[in-house]
């Protein structure tokens, strides 16, 4: 007698079952109007505003206006770009500021002033004391061959002197060379001296 009733039960259930799943189940839109309207949540279309007349009478600055989908889709892709530009603009001026500052230690690498507070003058007196020593050096005798070996030397030396200055250096490291370069002239000048004492006293022996 159970074995009767427990499927004679089921049956009976079934329909309710199967209306109970249909009621809660996914349910085509029928209407035009109610799938525009979901339509133009998504990103499928934006001008269908039926029925017209309501949107017209109601709505009709929202009809008329910007796809508001997009502006809110776009609102973060906006606002990264908008992130990206401030770091640009930041990236920009801090590259500008070590611009600026390199070109500071450039002009002031450039002006030399160790050079023209310390040593130029010295040079200067070493330059024109090997420049006057030549009419003393012809009368004495001296030949030609080692007064143009002189010269060519403080030629050298002149040209060095200019390589260091037009150098992108501290003044620091520019004055221990131009002080290597001072003596070097210094040493210069007191070996034509020398020559030309030398010639003078051989001079004097042959007289």
């Amino acid at each position: 007698m159970n074995s009767i009733i427990v499927p004679t039960l089921c049956l009976a259930l079934l329909p309710g079952l199967f209306t109970d799943a249909l009621g809660q189940g996914v349910q085509p839109v029928n209407s035009k109007n109610t799938r525009y309207q979901l339509e133009r949540e998504v990103v499928t279309r934006w001008g269908k505003f039926n029925p017209k007349w309501y949107f017209i009478l109601f709505h009709n600055k929202y009809r008329k206006g910007p796809d508001r989908r997009n502006m809110l889709q776009l609102a973060p892709t906006m606002a990264l770009l908008n992130q990206n530009r401030v770091k640009a603009q930041a990236q920009e001026e801090a590259i500008s500021q070590v611009y600026e500052q390199e070109m500071f230690k450039f002009a002031d690498r450039s002006l030399n002033k160790g050079y023209h507070l310390l040593y130029k003058k010295k040079i200067d007196e070493l330059n024109t004391a090997l420049l006057g020593m030549n009419a003393e050096a012809v009368q004495a005798g001296v030949q030609a061959d080692y007064i143009l070996a002189i010269h060519a030397e403080r030629d050298r030396i002149n040209a060095d002197i200019e390589i260091i200055l037009d150098a992108y250096l501290d003044d620091a490291k520019k004055g221990e060379q131009l002080r290597v370069y001072i003596g070097e002239l210094t040493a210069l000048r007191n070996d034509f001296r020398r020559l030309i004492s030398l010639f003078k006293t051989s001079q004097d022996l042959t007289d």
